[in-house]
């Protein structure tokens, strides 16, 4: 991926197939970022990180995500030592249904209203839910149908966010971009997501994304990208 460089915001449009994608300021026209995309997808069904940014004007951050199912105890670890820590799930509606997850608070006053539910650990064979190898095990219970709400402690070291039905043409966040991604992957719909920090602890912005993208040879992409894929492709 060629470094993305700091200008001023322009706005262009540019055509793909029968949709108008903008352009954002950041070296890449339409195609390369439906591209990206794509490469985003099949990076995600094989297991692989995918950083996922969202616009400078609501959280301007960025999230390693990756498939709940893939979750090892080594993409745990990975994922611990590269972002904040606070280890999510997004999960689709009818997950959280299924799984009795009720919302963390009756009245979310969220900036952004992120749809926590209560938090959770993997009952069967845990202790005390936090280590890298436990937390994985919990992520990968909520991508697992077999799993029942018997086998969820609550509260817990995990913690699920229920999408939006719709995904990112619905709402445009990190948890439906994720659950977005798993479902293009022809995955459980559930993928692990954080937010990506600085070594000094501070927020990682997009400079700092793309250095991390390049380091470990991780697609980038932004909630708008996924949009415009979708809406360019019909999935």
């Amino acid at each position: 991926m060629a470094m993305i460089e700091a200008v001023e915001a322009v706005e262009v449009v540019e055509a793909v197939g029968s949709v108008e994608v903008r352009v954002d300021p950041d070296g890449r026209s339409a195609a390369e970022r439906i591209a990206e995309v794509e490469r985003a997808v099949e990076a995600f069904a094989r297991g692989g990180f995918v950083i996922v940014f969202d616009d400078e004007s609501r959280e301007n951050e960025g999230d390693l995500v990756v498939a709940a199912e893939h979750t090892t105890e080594a993409a745990m670890r990975y994922l611990l030592e590269n972002t904040s820590g606070v280890v999510c799930v997004a999960v689709p509606d009818r997950v959280a249904a299924a799984l009795e997850l009720p919302q963390m608070t009756e009245v979310n006053s969220g900036l952004h209203e992120t749809a926590f539910t209560v938090s959770v650990d993997l009952r069967p064979g845990g202790t005390t839910g936090i280590s890298a190898a436990e937390r994985s095990r919990t992520v990968q219970a909520l991508a697992d149908p077999a799993t029942r709400p018997e086998d969820l402690g609550r509260p817990g070291h995990v913690f699920p966010i229920r999408a939006v039905p719709g995904g990112v043409l619905a709402r445009d966040g990190h948890t439906e971009a994720a659950v977005d991604l798993s479902r293009l992957a022809g995955l459980s719909g559930a993928a692990a997501i954080c937010e990506i920090v600085r070594p000094d602890w501070g927020m990682a912005r997009l400079p700092d994304l793309v250095r991390l993208a390049e380091r470990d040879g991780l697609p980038l992409i932004s909630v708008g990208d996924l949009a415009a894929y979708r809406r360019a492709t019909g999935r």
